[in-house]
């Protein structure tokens, strides 16, 4: 099993979010084949998996990337599509399945993704692209080792109790945990 493999069985949040940064390295590698096996053969030993497997998986992403064209920026339709399952999902947990859990960690989120939405310019996207946006901003924050602000750090864990809650519920619904 690859490394995304077992993201995505373990917290379909993290996953995407690995994949959105796996496609930044990929655009910040030149699409270069020897420096994206070097990573994936890295990867693989520093996370016990295979790095024959890996080296095929990142140069087949880093083709998909191509023949999408999402060369510049954006993402592949396999992420697209596990958006919309997660958005679906979203509205499964907060109404058919009824998850209290879920529920109170969305309305705690809520408010600070709604202000977010209104910060920026253009339609904002379902609330769950949302937060993945937003992780994925503290993510970068944080690579870049920027000063976080007391008031976004705790609008993380607002995002952060949302998203392990919606990665839980992934869990639940698709692999019966």
């Amino acid at each position: 099993m690859i490394l995304a493999e077992s993201k995505k069985k373990s917290h379909i949040v993290e996953y995407i979010l690995f994949l959105w940064q796996i496609e930044d390295l990929i655009r910040a590698a030149q699409f270069n084949p020897q420096v994206l096996e070097n990573w994936a053969e890295d990867t693989a030993n520093n996370e016990g998996t295979d790095p024959e497997l890996e080296k095929q998986w990142i140069v087949s992403l880093a083709a998909d990337m191509r023949s999408q064209g999402k060369t510049e920026s954006g993402h592949i339709s396999s992420i697209g599509e596990t958006m919309v399952e997660l958005a679906h999902l979203h509205e499964m947990l907060l109404g058919a399945l009824d998850d209290k859990r879920y529920k109170e960690c969305f309305e705690v989120a809520e408010p600070l993704i709604k202000e977010l939405s209104a910060k920026q310019p253009g339609p904002s996207g379902h609330p769950v692209e949302q937060l993945l946006v937003a992780l994925y901003g503290f993510l970068i924050l944080r690579l870049q080792k920027q000063s976080i602000s007391a008031e976004t750090e705790s609008g993380f864990v607002a995002f952060r109790n949302w998203a392990n809650a919606l990665a839980k519920g992934h869990i639940q619904v698709y692999y019966g945990g």
